[in-house]
């Protein structure tokens, strides 16, 4: 992930701070972020009281759903302003950490949707278990440390740009985990506007819309 061209991080930051493409007064990106945040950990509270495997099984894709369209549009839009509009080893760091990180959410991601083991199974509960650490570790992360970046080197008006594009392209997003796509630039935005509708018919097809 370290070897993600300056051109993708750049078509990021020009994307993020369209306002897609028109600016909207809106919330914040940051404000947007902790949002979702808190709905994952709502979704993952919800699955482990579920009383019944229907209910968990619903309550899995949707959390898999939730995360993945989330970090799908932060790979893309977020995350190129830690490089352009920070910079230096700080900025570059942090990209490098973040994109890394997230890259094992997308792996972490698949097994849970994709696992073989029954949900109700307890080989499922470590897996999931599993992914949900990381997920709130890197949750953490961000919060103490990326956030309050993006706070301190862009302005509020621009914090609502990356806001309403944030908002704007997720629907856009792929709503399964996809470990091999692209994860910055021009080929990721293609690569969830390609695979989103075959995302979609799977979803209808097993009864998630």
């Amino acid at each position: 992930m370290a070897n993600i061209s300056r051109a993708s991080s750049k078509f990021g930051e020009k994307v993020a701070l369209s306002g897609a493409p028109l600016f909207t007064q809106g919330e914040n990106i940051i404000d947007l972020i902790i949002k979702d945040h808190r709905h994952a950990e709502d979704l993952y509270e919800s699955f482990k009281n579920a009383p019944n495997l229907e209910e968990k099984t619903k309550l899995r894709n949707r959390l898999v759903k939730t995360l993945v369209q989330h970090d799908e549009v932060e790979q893309l839009l977020v995350y190129p302003l830690l490089r352009e509009k920070i910079g230096g080893d700080v900025g570059e760091s942090h990209y490098e950490r973040s994109l890394n990180e997230h890259q094992e959410l997308r792996n972490l991601m698949y097994g849970v949707r994709y696992s073989d083991a029954k949900i109700d199974s307890p080989q499922f509960q470590d897996k999931i278990q599993k992914a949900m650490d990381y997920v709130l570790f890197h949750v953490q992360q961000e919060e103490n440390d990326v956030l309050p970046l993006l706070k301190k080197h862009l302005t509020e008006e621009e914090l609502k740009k990356v806001g309403a594009s944030f908002v704007a392209h997720k629907p856009t997003a792929v709503t399964r985990p996809h470990p091999n796509a692209p994860a910055q630039g021009y080929p990721a935005a293609v690569a969830n506007l390609v695979m989103k509708p075959f995302d979609l018919a799977r979803d209808i097809w097993e009864g998630e819309n």
